[in-house]
């Protein structure tokens, strides 16, 4: 029995290994030519062939690589069963720890740093692994033990350790096999795979037979996959006009009304919609009301995700996110419009990220600066400071890195 594994950016290597335990004459390839030589030779001293860009043209009996993945790369090649990475980690996947996974278009990290920052308030023992790195998570924050990709067979390569709780963001799809599965939104169902499959059809791999979180308003997307759904409605509303670098006062509706003052030092404004999934996902663990209220009091954002500061007079905003995008740019800008701060603002953009699959659209980014009548720089990637305009009044700083 002959597998083909595509892509070794994303996890082939992860797979490789279990794909031959079972019998396999497994044949790996690097189609996109960036996998370290340690890593093919690793996989060569287990019997594994490696290819590196095209595979070997030839019949296999499976076929198992990302959604996203183009078929352009099996040219030659013939099969008589292919399955997403998605499936092949629900094969192989067997962690009984309880286990909750975040997919989604925008918001999966958000969801997960908050969800983590309660159930660790919570007294629970939180092992967090997304788009920043992953590790353990205490009352005292993330520690990040390992910089790992956040695609679907790295939930085969959780670390041991006796967690109550194991949050795993997921980039397209998940393994099937969560206790509990979330998905933050389908704002935009972009293409993948050179725009010949959607993201829909790989996010929705993370629906599992147990309780499975989507938003009331995608309940007619998530539904026609047959799995139970627990919907996720608004619970956090904003209570008075929020101000820049100021506490954001907001009522929070969880076994009760309770207000709450979310810390100044973050855009709390775009986080509500994770808060608001994360309190749905406490809702179905039973978690008190007293940690929930405590923990969203002392949450101070996703470390580099909408930090706000000042210099001197001048506002700051500073993104660090792998999801930066036309759609992400648009949300900070209606945020600081909802602040008054939009006036002589300049949005500085870094695109480069080797570890980022997404490409920045500089041309729907033009536009939706523009529209906000904001100025727009790009910077050439290379590490140099952009000049700030002396006109300035707010900077938002924007870099497109992560693990995805």
């Amino acid at each position: 029995m002959k597998v083909l594994l595509l892509d070794m950016t994303h996890g082939g290597q992860v797979l490789a290994p279990l794909f031959k335990d079972e019998g396999y004459d497994v044949t790996v390839c690097d189609v996109y030519k960036i996998a370290p030589e340690s890593m093919l030779d690793s996989l060569r001293d287990i019997g594994a062939e490696v290819c590196v860009g095209m595979p070997t043209p030839r019949h296999y009996d499976l076929v198992s690589m990302p959604c996203h993945c183009p078929d352009i790369f099996l040219e030659g090649c013939t099969y008589d069963q292919r399955i997403w990475y998605s499936q092949a980690v629900n094969r192989f996947m067997n962690d009984k720890r309880f286990r909750i996974e975040v997919t989604g278009v925008k918001g999966k990290t958000s969801t997960c740093y908050m969800l983590a920052h309660i159930l660790a308030n919570a007294g629970k023992k939180v092992y967090l692994g997304c788009s920043r790195g992953a590790g353990p998570y205490t009352r005292e924050g993330h520690r990040i033990d390992a910089l790992k990709s956040i695609a679907p067979p790295y939930l085969l390569d959780l670390p041991e350790g006796d967690y109550d709780v194991m949050i795993c963001e997921i980039s397209l799809g998940g393994s099937g096999k969560a206790d509990i599965a979330c998905i933050t939104n389908l704002l935009e169902d972009y293409g993948i795979a050179k725009n010949t499959r959607r993201a829909e059809e790989a996010k929705k791999d993370i629906l599992t037979d147990k309780v499975n979180i989507v938003l009331e308003s995608e309940k007619d997307i998530w539904s026609k996959y047959g799995k139970p759904l627990r919907l996720s409605k608004k619970k956090v509303t904003v209570s008075q006009r929020p101000v820049f670098g100021e506490p954001l006062e907001v009522t929070v509706d969880y076994r009760g009304l309770h207000k709450v003052s979310l810390d100044g030092s973050y855009l709390a404004l775009q986080y509500l919609e994770a808060m608001d999934m994360a309190l749905e996902v406490c809702d179905a663990m039973d978690i008190p009301v007293d940690a929930v209220i405590d923990a969203i009091s002392s949450f101070r954002g996703v470390p580099g995700r909408g930090e706000v500061h000042y210099r001197g007079d001048v506002k700051y905003v500073v993104e660090r996110n792998p999801g930066i995008s036309h759609m992400s740019v648009r949300r900070t800008l209606e945020t600081l419009r909802t602040m008054d701060s939009l006036k002589d603002a300049v949005i500085i953009i870094d695109p480069v990220s080797k570890k980022v699959c997404d490409k920045l659209d500089r041309d729907l980014i033009e536009e939706v600066v523009r529209e906000y009548g904001a100025e727009l720089i790009v910077t050439p990637g290379d590490g140099t400071e952009p000049d700030i305009p002396e006109h300035a009044k707010t900077v938002v700083r924007m870099t497109k890195e992560g693990y995805q």
